[in-house]
């Protein structure tokens, strides 16, 4: 009886417009995937990089949206002038700053991103939810719904991009580094030089349109979510990797498999490429230590924000034909900074911690549990700019983590060198 009086109540209410008294329940969020948009029309195929929203959103919630997006980089004509008007306008010449290389972004999301309507295809174990974000070929209905593009698919399947020319060309600099290296003295026969490369401003990892080819798929990871970093200090930077000759000359050993004194030592223990640099420091005066992990990708890309794909460093991968060997340091094509060896078959160690920071930041350093050291890959020899754990405890347990690693140093410079350079800058 009471259930039937609230149940007269409520009617009444409505039927007098009142119903409005009565609190309503908290509406629940709706995310991408719940408003679905009714498919109408021709079928299209676009061709992009596809993730989920969460992946591309700076800060995720923890119960984050997992509806797939595709950022076009080829399909309709709509996206062919699209992205040929971003070219014009944001691209403008050989390389792009930071602030150039973030509006690009933002209208590459604000134009060219679609959302593709939840269903079966969704659902498969190859397109659902997923830490790489794959280059795919949407094949759909294109429609419009609360200001956002979608297309609802017919196929889903693997894909090859082709980007814009000025994007596949080699990285080259905003500013130039110091004339005058410094040699580090490794011992009375060997020195080691160091290039001093300017403070900066750059677009850090791989923004969401862009691929690099890793066991021959485009793709790019979550943990590339790209960001603004600010280096404010110049700092030095080894020309090579530590050679096997230099090791062996200071260490007395060689850990290397494939051996060659011109070959980069690899496989070094975390602990012993902290020895190593504690020897060269006491032996030079200097502080001789790791690169981060964000000035090693600055260096490697000579300061520029450009989008990384495989080739915009085709020239300068030491790697073997097998793709697993390395080749003696300077076998390959310096960066524009005079820098060897950036990229290729094995990884190389920083000295910061791992982060997937989605937050711009200056001078990041996040120093290694334990004060271990990590692995940053050599870029796009195999996959650009990712990382992973290089420690002791990884692995086997001697701090050469599970795949092939080799190590460069770095040099603070002192103010007055960067007092010589910043003049020499203003000439």
């Amino acid at each position: 009886m009471r259930q039937l009086s609230w149940v007269v109540v409520g009617a009444l209410l409505v039927v007098f417009g009142l119903a409005g008294l009565v609190p309503a329940a908290e509406a629940k969020p709706t995310s991408a995937a719940e408003v679905k948009p009714a498919a109408t029309g021709a079928q299209v195929t676009l061709k992009g990089v596809m993730m989920t929203e969460a992946s591309c959103t700076s800060k995720p919630a923890k119960d984050a949206d997992k509806t797939l997006v595709l950022f076009a980089v080829e399909g309709t004509p709509e996206v062919a002038a699209t992205l040929d008007d971003i070219m014009k306008k944001h691209y403008p010449g050989d390389s792009i700053d930071a602030d150039q290389a973030r509006k690009i972004l933002e209208e590459w999301e604000r134009r060219l991103k679609y959302y593709i309507t939840p269903g079966d295809l969704t659902a498969q174990k190859e397109n659902a939810a997923r830490w790489r974000n794959p280059a795919k070929a949407v094949t759909g209905v294109i429609s419009e719904k609360d200001g956002k593009k979608w297309i609802t698919p017919s196929k889903i399947e693997p894909a090859k991009l082709k980007y814009p020319d000025k994007m596949l060309a080699p990285d080259k600099p905003l500013a130039m580094p110091a004339k005058e290296p410094l040699l580090l003295k490794v011992d009375d026969a060997l020195s080691l030089k160091c290039i001093l490369l300017p403070a900066g401003r750059f677009f850090e990892r791989v923004p969401f349109y862009a691929t690099y080819e890793y066991e021959g798929n485009q793709m790019r990871y979550d943990d590339d979510y790209p960001r603004m970093v600010t280096l404010t200090k110049p700092f030095y930077l080894a020309e090579i990797p530590v050679t096997q000759e230099m090791y062996q000359a200071v260490m007395g050993s060689n850990p290397s498999e494939q051996q060659g004194l011109q070959l980069p030592v690899t496989r070094v223990p975390a602990a012993d490429i902290r020895k190593f640099c504690q020897i060269l420091s006491e032996k030079n005066g200097r502080n001789v230590r790791l690169p981060t992990a964000a000035q090693r990708e600055y260096a490697a890309r000579v300061g520029s924000s450009n989008p990384s794909t495989n080739a915009n460093y085709a020239d300068q991968v030491n790697a073997a034909p097998d793709g697993k060997s390395l080749l003696p340091v300077k076998s390959k094509q310096s960066n524009a900074w005079g820098l060897y060896d950036m990229f290729g078959c094995a990884w190389e160690i920083v000295g910061s911690g791992l982060t997937f920071h989605r937050d711009d930041e200056a001078d990041p350093h996040s120093p290694g549990k334990d004060t271990n050291e990590w692995a940053s890959h050599g870029g796009m020899g195999r996959n650009a700019f990712s990382w992973t754990t290089s420690r002791e405890g990884v692995g086997d347990g001697t701090g050469t983590g599970y795949t092939l690693t080799k190590f460069r140093v770095a040099v603070d410079a002192t103010p007055e060198e960067i007092a010589e350079m910043e003049k020499a800058a203003k000439k």
